[in-house]
């Protein structure tokens, strides 16, 4: 793949990883992507995929999460010029392999967190918990959670009982998997 900013880079095996989307080219001069591949760490061999289904228009600045092996989702981003991507979920499977890549809008039903670039997505089973980022006009620190295990899919926003982190965008987010922070999101940076 090209050289880019604004990408995601989403674990869904141990060994394989993929990238998704962003910005090509010189700043000013960039043009937003929409192209996927994966990248098999044990051979150190990039695959382009030509996905089936509904794939998601190209976008910069938005967020991924794997959900299950071979699994993941994106939501939100800039389509550039100002414009944002739709507040649709868009789920890319993998597990049929890379030549049978398929992709999906996840049917969402009720409020969503609404277009925003700069966000965060962490995949908490069985949630997705959305945190951040901008909605065009300003920077939020708002949280929502999807349960992907209870059809019909809805997002219900989070009210913390504890206090917020300030609002941000271009945040890092990840998931603790170890000790006694095992489950919880921890963000850091942003602006």
């Amino acid at each position: 793949p090209q050289p880019r900013f604004g990408h995601t880079l989403t674990p869904v095996t141990k060994t394989k990883v993929v990238l998704f989307g962003g910005a090509t080219g010189d700043t000013g001069r960039f043009s937003i992507t929409g192209d996927v591949y994966t990248f098999e760490v044990t051979n150190r061999k990039w695959i382009k995929l030509e996905g089936m289904g509904i794939a998601p228009s190209p976008r910069a600045a938005h967020a991924a999460s794997a959900v299950e092996s071979l699994q993941l989702v994106i939501y939100g981003g800039a389509t550039g010029g100002g414009a944002l991507a739709s507040d649709d979920l868009y789920l890319l499977d993998l597990r049929s392999g890379e030549e049978a890549a398929q992709w999906m809008i996840v049917p969402v039903i009720g409020t969503t967190p609404g277009r925003r670039y700069g966000h965060t997505v962490v995949f908490s089973k069985p949630n997705l918990i959305v945190f951040g980022g901008n909605t065009g006009s300003e920077a939020v620190n708002d949280v929502w959670a999807l349960n992907v295990e209870k059809p019909p899919f809805s997002w219900v926003r989070i009210e913390c009982k504890s206090e917020a982190p300030p609002k941000r965008v271009y945040h890092s987010a990840a998931l603790c998997q170890m000790g006694s922070a095992t489950g919880m999101m921890v963000i850091f940076g942003g602006r």
